[in-house]
């Protein structure tokens, strides 16, 4: 059995007969019809019923002739993976995000390498605070989409958007009956939670931390606002992944003092110096584009 003659049994059903399909494939009609017969006799199977005008498949040929359509597709989807391969485009792209940025238009640049290079994996890690950049530095990802504490070193950057960190409590929160008259030195005696440092060997960054009190600290953000929501403790929050608690009321916004927003801004960053295939120069331009 070859892909030559599944072709020539998809052809003849597809364009109703072997002269067409003939015409379609660019063969001779005997060509044609030597494949189906071959076909027929390594399977010991007839595939058309030839009484009638037009050939028509029998039942035991519509299943083969489905199967046949499925391996042909396995089959051109391999050779589009391997044309993709011989151009140079990598078989992976690795970004590590940092956990507070916004992703919208990150996913939307990302679905666009997907759809144009389906060969192409990619992969995404989320990172907290020191730890988005620390993978850049390990070369564990291509980029990095990321907050800057300091300067560093080897990388080249643009700058692509910012978020805002906003204080937030429950209205489950023992102070909450007090807002929005609500200071910092209130908060001293609560628990406020904050999202661990992800970095293994570089020195722990923290922001917005409130002297004085106490901390939980725990992995995600997610896990961070579910303990906000409790009325358990209280913390700063990126406003996009709180807006429609903000909106509804589940959510304060705190102010004042050492309570105010902290505007972060994001870049995207690339190792300098080193040659990217086809399809991270594309990611890494399209990312540029959008800034936002």
């Amino acid at each position: 059995m070859t892909l030559e003659q599944l072709r020539a049994l998809c052809a003849v059903v597809e364009h109703g007969g072997f002269h067409a399909a003939s015409e379609a494939l660019f063969r001779s009609q005997s060509a044609i019809s030597i494949a189906i017969k071959n076909l027929e006799q390594e399977l010991s199977l007839s595939l058309f019923d030839r009484s009638k005008y037009r050939p028509a498949l029998t039942s035991e040929g519509q299943v083969i002739y489905s199967k046949a359509k499925s391996i042909l597709s396995r089959s051109d989807e391999l050779s589009s993976i391997a044309g993709h391969f011989a151009r140079g485009e990598e078989t992976e792209i690795s970004i590590a995000l940092s956990a507070i940025a916004p992703v919208e238009q990150v996913l939307d640049v990302i679905k666009q390498i997907s759809e144009s290079a389906p060969a192409t994996r990619m992969s995404l890690q989320i990172e907290n605070m020191g730890g988005t950049l620390e993978r850049l530095q390990e070369k564990a990802v291509d980029f990095a989409i990321a907050e800057r504490f300091m300067p560093i070193d080897h990388t080249e950057e643009v700058r692509l958007t910012s978020t805002e960190m906003v204080s937030v409590i429950s209205a489950e929160f023992p102070l909450a009956t007090r807002y929005p008259s609500i200071s910092a030195a209130d908060l001293e005696r609560y628990v406020q939670v904050v999202v661990r440092d992800t970095s293994r060997n570089q020195p722990r960054q923290s922001a917005g931390i409130l002297e004085g009190a106490s901390q939980w600290l725990v992995n995600d953000f997610d896990m961070k606002k579910r303990m906000i929501l409790s009325g358990s403790a209280w913390g700063r929050m990126p406003r996009h992944r709180v807006a429609e608690e903000l909106a509804d009321g589940r959510l304060l916004e705190l102010s004042g003092k050492a309570l105010e927003p902290l505007q972060i801004d994001m870049f995207l960053f690339r190792r300098a110096g080193e040659p990217m295939g086809p399809i991270g120069e594309r990611l890494w331009q399209l990312l540029h584009r959008c800034q936002y």
